[in-house]
């Protein structure tokens, strides 16, 4: 559409230019882009939510555009951060309303010296320090006397304290299905050339994808993201480009 506007001049407008990149920035989960631009096209409601459930509502809506065009390698391979997210949301909306202070935002500098961000991590001087701490009880149930405090935080961390510590029988179920998706679909596309269908992810799974993206739309609003105006945010995008462009060809017709 870009591209469109510059060969057709007539209908440039900087509201409908700004509004095509709040689009494109809203499918890929750009953040900043979406803080800079939401408020300058009236949509400020989409910075409104906290930083970590703004990249939920906008990654799963991006994901939807993939499962609309039957992007299925692209989108089983981004699962996983979107599982991270939701579980990290999950144990903070239950049973951990502080989590962040457990975790710790890994800088490491490249081979010219630049540092850059690697991951998150577990804060181990914390969570060893409190020796009764429910984080620490599961590291040592699953894993033993020495969790390994140099992996990244994984999905498979976030569900062993969901499963050791949310008591709703629902959250569990539903966490239990990611981690199965995660585990049986997503991992061998990650790492091997295979072709994805419907008929391929009945027979790994016994659903197809419209039924996937119903569990993680089950697990997302589990976590507590119900709000329908994020919902509609990709929705609402679209609605305000269509109207912009009418806008702009009324004033060439007249």
């Amino acid at each position: 559409m870009i591209k469109f506007i510059e060969d057709n001049p007539s209908w440039k407008s900087q509201k409908l230019l700004k509004l095509l990149q709040l689009g494109h920035a809203y499918i890929h989960t750009d953040l900043k882009t979406i803080e800079e631009l939401s408020e300058q096209v009236e949509m400020n409601y989409l910075t409104r939510p906290s930083l970590l459930e703004r990249r939920v509502y906008s990654y799963i809506q991006g994901l939807a555009v993939k499962l609309e065009i039957k992007e299925y390698d692209d989108y089983l391979r981004a699962i996983t951060p979107l599982l991270v997210d939701v579980l990290r949301l999950t144990l903070e909306n239950t049973v951990f309303p502080d989590l962040d202070r457990y975790l710790v935002e890994v800088m490491k500098e490249t081979e010219k010296g630049t540092p850059i961000y690697r991951g998150l991590q577990w804060n181990q001087s914390l969570i060893e320090a409190d020796k009764n701490g429910k984080i620490s009880k599961t590291w040592e149930r699953y894993y033993g006397k020495h969790f390994n405090y140099s992996h990244y935080v994984s999905s498979s961390h976030l569900l062993k304290l969901v499963q050791d510590y949310v008591k709703d029988p629902k959250i569990l179920k539903l966490a239990a299905q990611m981690r199965h998706i995660e585990k049986y679909a997503r991992n061998i596309v990650a790492h091997e050339l295979v072709y994805v269908d419907d008929e391929w992810l009945k027979h790994r799974l016994t659903i197809d994808a419209k039924e996937v993206h119903q569990q993680i739309i089950n697990m997302v609003n589990a976590a507590g993201l119900r709000d329908p105006q994020q919902w509609k945010g990709l929705t609402d995008i679209q609605a305000a480009i269509e109207k912009e462009l009418e806008n702009n060809h009324t004033k060439m017709s007249k």
